[in-house]
């Protein structure tokens, strides 16, 4: 973001009438494996990420099949089993006491990833379930009630919201399709709607663009765009507002650390602490009221590989 649009959305913030929400940048334990275009998903009370893009022991460019755990209280990590295929840009949800990853791009960046997988906790081993209706990568994946619902993404039916439901291993295709069209989105759950939040799209660009859907009907809702607009980023609820950072701009290429807080009582956004690192293709979780920004790329586009990101920054409002 430029000094002249940050200056701006400060005084809209201001003249809102809107408290800026408050709160301290802090740093946790580099993750063990640098990366981008992980996925990372939070379960008792601990943060797995999976995936992405990273570099092997001679230095060489690869996809990942890594999957490690982050533990809060002790501020340490532990490598898990592997993911049963390398993958980047997936999709990733806790659910029936499981994590689940899913779709992605393989060796390439062709979507034709529909794998749908659960890693067992207990067992520490993963299994393969039924497939999405369809390939999908860079889309996004919540759980809602134990169910997941996949949203956005690069594919034949990339406006096509699916639900899974993990007690029957079956996909139901029939709920309203996304408004508006976008891949590397990020999305939240807040009382049982789903919040998809930027993305971009190849003819547009970067999007601004905030639409919920509500469960209960099967509505599409547009709400007020995000004060600037952001692809590759990441987003989480802390103290039920939803806090987003991150994402690049290919011309100029550059990547972001402006952080935004989404009130959805008042549908008005607000800025926060920026966050100390610019990135995008990052992941992130929150656990007890703190959020954990972890890995992505510090440059963007081709610099990825150059700029791979361990670090975990995390977010305390203030008075936690």
């Amino acid at each position: 973001m430029t000094k002249i649009l940050l200056v701006f959305v400060m005084i809209l913030a201001v003249g809102s009438g809107v408290a800026q929400e408050a709160g301290i940048w802090t740093q946790g334990a580099p993750m063990p494996t640098p990366r981008s275009e992980m996925v990372a998903a939070a379960l008792e009370g601990k943060i797995y990420v999976a995936g992405g893009l990273g570099k092997d022991d001679a230095g060489q460019n690869v996809v990942l099949t890594t999957f490690e755990v982050y533990d809060p209280e002790s501020d340490a990590w532990e490598e898990l089993a592997p993911l049963l295929v390398g993958l980047h840009h997936l999709g990733i949800a806790a659910a029936d006491g499981k994590i689940y990853v899913s779709g992605g791009y393989d060796d390439d960046f062709t979507p034709d990833v529909a794998g749908l997988w659960a890693y067992d906790l207990e067992s520490d081993e993963w299994s393969q379930m039924a497939d999405m209706p369809s390939p999908r990568a860079a889309h996004f994946m919540v759980a809602i009630d134990d169910k997941l619902y996949v949203v956005g993404g690069v594919g034949v039916d990339n406006s096509a919201l699916w639900v899974y439901d993990p007690e029957t291993d079956t996909w139901d295709t029939s709920l309203a399709p996304l408004p508006t069209v976008r891949e590397h989105l990020t999305a939240v759950t807040i009382e049982g709607k789903l919040y998809v939040i930027g993305g971009r799209w190849s003819d547009v660009g970067n999007m601004a663009v905030l639409e919920v859907y509500d469960l209960e009907t099967d509505e599409w809702t547009r709400l007020v765009d995000m004060p600037m607009a952001s692809g590759g980023l990441t987003a989480a609820v802390v103290n039920g507002l939803i806090h987003v950072t991150g994402g690049e701009n290919f011309s100029p290429a550059t990547t972001f650390n402006t952080h935004m807080v989404y009130d959805p009582e008042t549908d008005t956004w607000t800025l926060a602490e920026e966050m100390p690192t610019a990135r995008h293709g990052l992941a992130s979780a929150a656990v007890e009221e703190k959020w954990y920004v972890i890995g992505g790329g510090e440059e963007a586009a081709g610099r990825t590989f150059d700029t791979l990101s361990n670090k975990v920054e995390i977010f305390i409002v203030e008075g936690e």
